[in-house]
């Protein structure tokens, strides 16, 4: 019997579908009404959409009401300063995002890499105090219209996967992604974590009453578990592996720029905040662009033909689901789980935010 490629828990029965520029106005409304310019809260409500296209609800617009609890707090600034760069040549820049909401100083970042890359043929920057930015594959995307190669990658929150050999936390659960362009179609994506799983897939298949696969995490006594309530730590994806990357995605952005690792900091994951790593490339400064996209084609489809492995349906690249995926649902509109809806819904109204119209009931 063949399957579809491993996809996110869908459940028609248990989901509601709300058209996606619906769910961008009330993000945005909800951002402003908690102090947000309009110009950042267009900004991070594009990313979280974005996020949620590509099916990657947990670090979409289901985080807004934990985005809007931390600016309560005062671990996240609405309106954080926008300073010059701490530090800048042609070719990298470091800065500073006091705090603000993630989205507003990572879209930054990568656009100011971009820039770089287009005059000097790469751009670095470093994003210092920052704060969660949602999914990464949105940040190496805006590399990809560009025509351009990029990366991104964070040191989040604090430490939360297992040190490889150790029942302990040792690292965060780091986002990485890199993002290749392509002549049409699904551009090439690696969105990743350095664990086996994120803390929001976890919540997605309790949402959904599913157990977690065995691997997965550990629970509060340091064995492992297959239920999403009793994950306390996760697992490091390929053993050292994915230990070590997540040591790696920390070099690159705390440590690199003055700031402690994951571990060294306290336990909250708004209080200490995030930081985080953009690189772009732009291929017309190698000599062969045209050649580039050529290839990159010519791969993609080649490795598109090869024969499925048993149980598969057909063979994709890294982010094609996503891609077409988020084709679909921007024209037929986002299938939210129906708990999701209702808390953003309750969440809008205790903010007296009026509902965009056509919102679901």
């Amino acid at each position: 019997m063949t399957r579809a490629t491993p996809d996110i828990p869908q459940d028609s029965t248990q989901e509601t579908i709300v058209p996606a520029d619906l769910v961008r106005s009330l993000v945005k409304t909800i951002l402003i009404r908690k102090g947000m310019f309009e110009a950042e809260a267009d900004i991070a409500a594009d990313r979280m959409v974005e996020a949620d296209l590509r099916g990657i609800f947990s670090h979409g617009s289901r985080c807004v009401p934990k985005y809007c609890r931390a600016m309560d707090e005062g671990n996240i600034d609405p309106r954080a300063l926008d300073i010059p760069p701490l530090c800048e040549t042609p070719a990298i820049a470091v800065i500073e995002a006091s705090g603000g909401l993630g989205h507003v100083a990572a879209t930054k970042g990568m656009r100011l890499a971009i820039e770089k890359a287009r005059v000097v043929g790469t751009g670095t920057v470093s994003v210092k105090k920052g704060q969660h930015f949602g999914a990464a594959a949105v940040y190496v995307q805006l590399a990809i219209d560009a025509g351009m190669i990029g990366f991104c990658t964070t040191s989040t929150g604090t430490a939360t996967v297992a040190a490889f050999g150790s029942r302990e936390p040792g690292t965060a659960n780091n986002a990485l992604a890199w993002g290749f362009p392509t002549s049409s179609g699904a551009p090439f994506i690696l969105d990743m974590a350095v664990a086996e799983a994120s803390w929001g897939k976890i919540e997605t298949r309790g949402m959904y009453g599913l157990p977690i696969p065995a691997g997965w995490a550990l629970d509060e006594n340091g064995e492992e578990t297959t239920d999403a309530a009793a994950a306390k730590t996760l697992m490091p994806a390929a053993g050292a592996r994915g230990f070590g990357l997540g040591f790696v995605c920390s070099a690159l952005t705390s440590s690199l720029i003055g700031r402690r690792s994951p571990i060294r900091k306290p336990q909250n994951p708004f209080g200490p905040g995030s930081d985080h790593f953009f690189y772009a490339i732009d291929p017309r400064h190698f000599g062969n662009p045209d050649g580039f996209l050529a290839d990159m084609d010519a791969t993609a489809e080649q490795i598109r033909s090869l024969a499925p492995a048993d149980g598969f349906d057909k063979v994709r690249l890294c982010g094609e689901l996503e891609w077409e995926r988020s084709q679909a649902w921007r024209k037929d509109g986002i299938p939210m789980h129906r708990e999701q809806v209702a808390k953003l819904t309750e969440f809008a109204t205790s903010l007296g935010c009026e509902l965009p119209d056509g919102w679901p009931a």
